[in-house]
């Protein structure tokens, strides 16, 4: 499985190659759009080849560049739990409107469960699932792939999990291992092997 990180400012923004084209994980900040389709360009990747794109949590350095992507194209793919976050990331941008953001819409989203989320998976060639993993906000998500490796967001980092006391990331982190995932590609920061509790 190819998987590529395109990072335009600070977030890394994954793709990873399926059946149906690529999958891609967060964006970043507002204005970053043309960078984001200079680094496509570098790897002979054009819009169109980008089919989904998964939001591991909508803070504006994660998600502000989503409805640039879905108005050229891109399926923006929701976890049921995140859909009433996306109005309170367009309300942040309006009262910081010196940002060149354009408000996620609606409609148009794909909306599914961690449960649904396997099959959505499995339809592009992908043994996985979308799962919650609270721990940095209430919408955060992972997207897991069985026996292989997780795209994490701003959970915070495996190795940290004691120094944070936090009963809830300590959850999400076990969730997560009940994949048997070994390799963790974080939001932030250089991916990393997962070391077992």
């Amino acid at each position: 499985m190819k998987i590529l990180n395109l990072t335009c400012k600070l977030t890394n923004c994954y793709l990873i190659e399926s059946n149906s084209g690529w999958i891609m994980i967060d964006t970043d900040w507002p204005d970053t759009l043309n960078q984001f389709l200079c680094l496509l360009k570098e790897n002979d990747i054009q819009i169109p080849d980008i089919k989904y794109l998964v939001v591991t949590h909508f803070h504006p350095d994660h998600a502000g560049i989503a409805q640039d992507l879905k108005n050229l194209g891109v399926n923006l793919v929701l976890h049921e739990n995140q859909v009433s976050f996306v109005e309170k990331l367009n309300n942040f941008f309006k009262k910081n409107p010196k940002f060149n953001y354009k408000d996620i819409a609606r409609e148009d989203n794909i909306v599914i469960s961690s449960a649904e989320s396997r099959k959505f998976l499995k339809n592009v060639g992908i043994d996985g699932e979308i799962i919650q993993t609270p721990g940095h906000t209430d919408d955060s998500i992972s997207l897991v792939i069985d026996g292989c490796c997780a795209f994490t967001g701003d959970l915070p980092e495996f190795a940290l999990m004691e120094a944070y006391n936090d009963e809830i990331i300590k959850e999400s982190w076990k969730l997560i291992q009940d994949y048997n995932v070994t390799k963790i590609y974080p939001a932030h920061g250089k991916s990393y092997t997962l070391l077992s509790y």
